[in-house]
């Protein structure tokens, strides 16, 4: 376990009653139960942090759409994305093989050059 800081927190009778009931229960402390509350509600807190900044990324998402669609009339976008994606990677592929190709050539050529010089030609 990590070095403890000592923290002196105030209760009211109710409160402490309760947790000393809940302490003696489960066989623990009254320190290890405020321990675990304040862990669980820091994890809680961080949490509820991360979704609000999620749901804000969504809002500024959404403002976004409704600004493109406001330019173009309310008219959606009307895209396949699947074929997109394909037809992106047909010409990809496309221009690779033509690169591997134009490479193959300009080395064929080269050797015949070669070829050519060493016979005197």
């Amino acid at each position: 376990m990590s070095k403890m800081h000592r923290a002196q927190i105030l209760l009211d009778p109710k409160q402490h009653s309760a947790l000393a009931k809940i302490a003696e229960q489960e066989g623990t402390s009254i320190s290890e139960i405020v321990r675990n509350a304040v862990d669980e509600w820091l994890t809680e807190r961080q949490e509820d942090e991360i979704r609000q900044k999620r749901l804000a990324d969504l809002e500024i998402i959404h403002s976004h759409r409704q600004e493109i669609l406001d330019r173009r009339g309310g008219k959606p976008l009307e895209i396949d994305v699947a074929a997109l994606i394909e037809q992106m990677r047909d010409e990809r592929s496309a221009e690779l093989l033509a690169a591997a190709f134009d490479d193959a050539q300009d080395n064929t050529y080269g050797e015949e050059h070669d070829d050519n010089n060493d016979r005197g030609d």
